[in-house]
């Protein structure tokens, strides 16, 4: 009854919240709808993301990543796609920004191999302080780990690919799993990114 009216809408909304929080969850706008999420998705890494992506105009980051916050309940396996496809995202958005083309091999691996490259976030890189030298290659080599699975778990629990006559089906907890590792990942490299750019512009 409120959608024509927005200052209506979202005092609607601000009452709802109120209330829902106390059960775990919220109203979220998710396009020109709003859908009922729980709050269990709003990791500190997941809101900074939803607000980079808002802030930067990253359109299919935020779009992805959304979606995979509304599904994680509802449809985890579609939550799982998404979260993957955000990571993507965030990848070509990177690329398209440094007026890089992208790699040949465009899945999940890919993507983030190619932007890891332009960003020198590789674990080899030779240029780190000493003192924490082996903890950031450390790390780095985590963060692709992470995003290899985040790819392997979306073809085999995800709604990208067929299923067989008998598909095990994901839970909730698998898809915020996927949500929070994605969320991490997508987060330090548009951080990355950014640091880069604000570099480039004092040189």
């Amino acid at each position: 009854d409120f959608l024509d009216d927005e200052p209506k809408l979202a005092a609607v909304v601000q009452y709802m919240n109120k209330r829902l929080t106390f059960d775990g969850y919220e109203l979220r706008r998710v396009g020109q709808t709003l859908k009922v999420v729980a709050l269990a998705t709003n990791t500190a890494a997941a809101t900074a993301l939803r607000e980079k992506a808002k802030a930067l105009d990253l359109t299919s980051v935020h779009s992805d990543f959304e979606r995979a916050l509304t599904e994680a309940d509802a449809d985890p396996s579609d939550a799982i796609t998404a979260a993957c496809s955000t990571v993507e995202s965030v990848c070509k958005c990177i690329l398209d920004e440094m007026g890089k083309p992208y790699p040949t091999n465009k899945d999940i691996n890919g993507l983030v191999g190619e932007v890891a490259k332009h960003l020198n976030l590789s674990p080899g890189r030779d240029d780190l302080p000493k003192e924490w030298e082996q903890d950031i290659r450390t790390i780095l080599s985590g963060l692709f780990n992470v995003v290899g699975g985040i790819g392997s778990l979306r073809t085999h629990a995800g709604d990208a690919h067929g299923k067989g006559k008998n598909p095990v089906p994901a839970d909730a907890r698998i898809a915020r799993l996927a949500i929070h590792a994605a969320s991490t990942v997508s987060l330090f490299y548009i951080e990355t990114w950014q640091r880069t750019i604000t570099r480039a512009t004092k040189d």
